[in-house]
């Protein structure tokens, strides 16, 4: 499994971690826990840790589509915390657009990342 779900024990906050190629067992282990977690908490703060992205199954891309179209808005912040080039270019150009308070930081840098979301203020989300 290259998806690993954790969620915070006390704040709306979850945690992906991506280590090599997302295949849709990931999307359909995944997808439905975040869901819930949303339902439970309204507004949630997300940190995605990409660790290694070995690229992902054809088939997860309406997955994601689906999810993002029904609940993007329900995520006030995210963290995107990679040493993969491309994917900070994309993100940090993905925030322009997003209605999404979204940082990249480095894998270094992943104490930050999660102290970020944690305090990160609701009330100033987009």
């Amino acid at each position: 499994m290259a998806c690993i779900y954790t969620e915070h024990a006390t704040k709306p906050v979850v945690e992906i971690r991506v280590v090599g190629r997302v295949t849709q067992h990931d999307m359909d282990e995944v997808l439905p826990k975040i869901k819930a977690f949303i339902e439970r908490h309204g507004k949630v703060r997300l940190v995605e840790v990409i660790e290694k992205l070995d690229g992902f199954e054809t088939s997860t891309i309406l997955d994601g589509i689906r999810f993002d179209y029904n609940y993007l808005r329900d995520i006030s912040h995210a963290a995107v915390v990679t040493d993969v080039g491309w994917i900070g270019v994309f993100t940090r150009a993905a925030s322009l657009v997003m209605p999404v308070s979204l940082r990249v930081f480095a894998l270094s840098e992943i104490d930050d990342a999660r102290k970020w979301a944690a305090t990160a203020d609701l009330e100033t989300a987009t």
